[in-house]
């Protein structure tokens, strides 16, 4: 390899090498370490927006929970209406019906066994 003039006395060529591989090798490193760098930067963000959303989910009601009890509250109305219904069908049939008693049950004989 022939330098210019310029060069000789003042550069070696084994210096050439020498400083080429170290900045190749620099390079390398800079390289692997933004990308090691990046990519624990990228977990560490999303543990903690994770973290984030369940400390928020923890922090209020869940919404299935309050959806379940609105169903149940729900249920419980409409059978304490149909309750109602019954009522007062009833009441409406005994009204209809007048002074005529109803058929009190027969008295059960001494000694008598009822089947189980």
């Amino acid at each position: 390899m022939v330098f210019p003039p310029i060069f000789i006395g003042t550069l070696r060529e084994h210096y050439l090498v020498l400083f080429g591989a170290a900045g190749a090798i620099a390079v390398t490193t800079g390289f692997i370490g933004a990308w090691l760098g990046a990519r624990m930067a990228a977990r560490s963000v999303a543990r903690k927006v994770a973290s984030a959303l369940d400390a928020e989910r923890v922090g209020r009601p869940e919404i299935d929970e309050l959806r379940l009890l609105s169903q149940s509250v729900e249920a419980v109305a409409i059978e304490v209406e149909r309750i109602a219904e019954a009522q007062r069908f009833v009441a409406k049939l005994l009204a209809e019906r007048g002074d005529a008693k109803l058929a009190s049950p027969s008295r059960r004989d001494v000694g008598q066994i009822t089947p189980h």
